[in-house]
C-alpha cells in the first residue's frame, strides 16, 4: 500500500498565495477611499464651521445696524451707534480699489471708517473676517429695500463651500 501525503501542493500555495494578495489589494483600495473621504469631509467640516463663524458675526452686526451704506456688490458700509463707522468689504493685495475682481481668491475683511458713512478708508485696512473666498460674482453682498443680502462662497484645496443668507437689520 502506498502512503497518502498530507500536504499542500506548489499550486496551491500559488493560488492562496495570490488569493491573499488580491484580498489585500483589493483592502487597501478601500481603507484608502475610506480614509480619503474622512479626511475630506473633516475638511470640509472645518471651511464649514469657518464660513459659519464669519457669516454670524457679520450678520449680528448688519442686523444691529441703524444705519446702512451700499455703493457696489462689494462692499456694506454701516452704524450701530451713528457715531462709529464700519465697512466690510472684499480684499486681493494685488487688486486696487474698487476690485476689478480679477484674481482667484479674496479676504472678507472688517475696517473702521474715518468719518462718517460715505468716508474714504485704506484698502486693505481691517481685520479679516473669512478668506479664500471667490471674487465677485460668486461672492457678493447686496441690499434691496431692508433687505441685506450676504453671498460668499469659500474654497480651501479642492473642497468649496456657499453661505446665502438675508439680514434685515432691527434698527432702521
Amino acid at each position: 500500500m502506498l502512503k497518502q501525503d498530507k500536504g499542500m501542493s506548489l499550486i496551491e500555495i500559488i493560488i492562496a498565495t495570490s488569493l491573499m494578495c488580491v484580498l489585500v489589494i483589493v483592502l487597501s483600495v478601500l481603507l484608502h477611499a475610506v480614509l480619503s473621504s474622512w479626511s475630506s469631509s473633516g475638511d470640509r467640516e472645518d471651511i464649514a464651521i469657518t464660513l459659519d463663524r464669519g457669516v454670524e458675526e457679520t450678520k449680528r452686526d448688519l442686523r444691529e445696524a441703524k444705519e446702512i451704506g451700499f455703493i457696489n456688490s462689494n462692499e456694506i458700509r454701516f452704524s450701530q451707534d451713528l457715531s462709529t463707522y464700519y465697512i466690510y468689504y472684499f480684499y486681493n493685495s494685488n487688486d486696487i480699489y474698487p476690485p476689478s475682481f480679477s484674481q482667484n481668491n479674496y479676504q472678507f475683511k472688517k475696517a473702521q471708517l474715518t468719518g462718517g458713512l460715505n468716508s474714504p478708508f485704506t484698502y486693505g485696512d481691517g481685520r479679516i473676517i473669512l478668506a479664500g473666498l471667490f471674487p465677485n460674482p460668486d461672492s457678493t453682498l447686496t441690499v434691496t429695500g431692508n433687505i441685506i443680502t450676504i453671498d460668499l462662497k469659500i474654497f480651501q484645496g479642492d473642497e468649496a463651500l456657499r453661505a446665502f443668507t438675508k439680514v434685515r437689520p432691527r434698527n432702521l
